[in-house]
């Protein structure tokens, strides 16, 4: 028979008002052995009590608990003159037992009115952002620019099961941006995604937070986001990509030879634009319609209007002699019907992405002619931006073979024209 574990007994402090007492209490039954601890030693209704638990963990928690219980009903009372009731008085103190020494009774106010205390109008976020769209709308932003305010909007509002709007906490939006993910859906979302969500957010709660009668606002009292941190230039900067994709020198006949007898060279001004022109695919879209207006080949330039520009200031853009053969030898619309998919299709047999006509045509632009200002004020960028992405990208004769890919409409094909003869230099003669 093996021998009983020694008794021992934990007792409180003598100074306590409430002796409580643990004792190990070895059980048998059918052959098994176990051991219970009891805390003993305390009243309720002039009767003792006694409470068994199965670890010497849990009777330890029990018993503190139950001791600063006890001792809290004969501490010292101090007379305070005050306007509260027994019950809020009560109440209080209360509180002030549960918050413990991690907050104050003013923090935990200022907290829940912060988050919890309604305006005099209440509304859900998804009706919130219905109203903060037109209003944007209104103002003459860009569909495409409201569209992606939309979106990313709405993903925060599934992913928060669309709370009111007074209601949304710092906590909430900082958790939902670490929880953004890839497009493949396994890796961390990157910091530009991270920055653009987040601003996309503030820029919304801060509408929310803007007094204006016409939509009751304030729909709430503070901006949850504006506290939540955002990545430097220099962090994105370094997750990004060190160089632009562009299209190899080699590519380029072959691409515009498909293009030329591909649907009767119906994406040939696209491309042509794209690459030898560096406008950003957005802008050549919004072009369709006013080629006359906008391309002067008589002059050489091609104008980018504000109302077209990204940036929303008008450029102009040097027409190139290989840029003027493809535009003169295809003519017709820029962006031809069912358009889209064409593209998308050109984009995917050569692999290409998204910018990288316009790529390519400011790294060779710089290549060729060694002007980062002459490139920045085509491209629509600034200088530090071309020097930083586009310097010595590559070399000056690939530069000067990419402004030299052609037209051959007999053979509709893209040829690589020759090198133009050098002109003698002429030597003035005294007379």
């Amino acid at each position: 028979m093996s021998k009983k574990p020694k008794r021992t007994r934990i007792t409180a402090p003598k100074a306590a008002a409430v002796k409580l007492t643990i004792r190990p209490i070895t059980r048998e039954k059918n052959g098994s052995v176990w051991v219970t601890y009891l805390v003993q030693g305390w009243k309720e209704g002039d009767k003792w009590q006694r409470r068994q638990f199965k670890s010497e963990a849990e009777a330890q928690s029990f018993a503190a608990l139950k001791q600063v219980a006890m001792e809290n009903k004969g501490r010292a009372q101090r007379m305070i003159l005050s306007s509260l009731t027994q019950e809020q008085h009560d109440a209080a103190v209360a509180a002030l037992d549960r918050l413990g020494n991690a907050y104050t009774l003013a923090d935990a106010v200022e907290f829940f009115l912060k988050h919890h205390r309604p305006p005099e109008f209440t509304i859900r976020l998804r009706a919130a952002l219905k109203f903060f769209l037109d209003e944007k709308e209104r103002d003459g932003l860009r569909p495409r620019t409201i569209k992606a305010l939309k979106a990313g909007v709405e993903r925060f509002i599934k992913a928060t099961d669309d709370p009111w709007t007074h209601e949304v906490t710092h906590q909430q939006v900082d958790g939902y941006l670490r929880g953004l993910r890839s497009v493949d859906g396994q890796r961390k979302a990157s910091k530009k995604t991270w920055n653009n969500t987040l601003n996309e957010l503030r820029g919304f709660f801060a509408w929310c937070a803007t007094p204006d009668k016409t939509t009751n606002r304030p729909f709430t009292f503070e901006n949850p986001a504006l506290t939540v941190g955002a990545y430097d230039a220099r962090q994105v900067r370094e997750e990004q990509n060190a160089r632009p994709i562009t299209t190899k020198i080699e590519t380029m006949p072959r691409l515009f030879s498909v293009l030329s007898r591909w649907r009767k060279g119906a994406l040939v001004r696209y491309f042509a634009l794209a690459y030898f022109a560096g406008i950003r695919p957005m802008e050549i879209q919004r072009m369709d319609g006013r080629e006359a207006e906008l391309i002067n080949l008589r002059t050489r330039t091609i104008t980018i209007p504000a109302n077209i520009s990204k940036t929303r200031h008008e450029r102009q853009i040097v027409i190139s002699d290989n840029l003027a053969a493809w535009l003169e030898a295809f003519p017709g619309p820029i962006t031809p019907p069912n358009f889209g998919r064409m593209r998308d299709l050109v984009r995917k047999h050569f692999a290409m992405t998204h910018d990288e006509a316009r790529h390519s045509f400011i790294s060779y632009h710089v290549a060729l002619h060694r002007s980062l200002g002459d490139a920045a004020l085509q491209a629509g960028n600034s200088e530090t931006i071309i020097r930083r992405h586009y310097l010595n990208l590559h070399p000056k004769d690939e530069g000067a073979e990419f402004f030299r890919v052609m037209p051959d409409p007999k053979r509709r094909l893209a040829v690589i024209a020759a090198k133009p003869k050098a002109k003698p230099v002429r030597h003035l003669r005294v007379v």
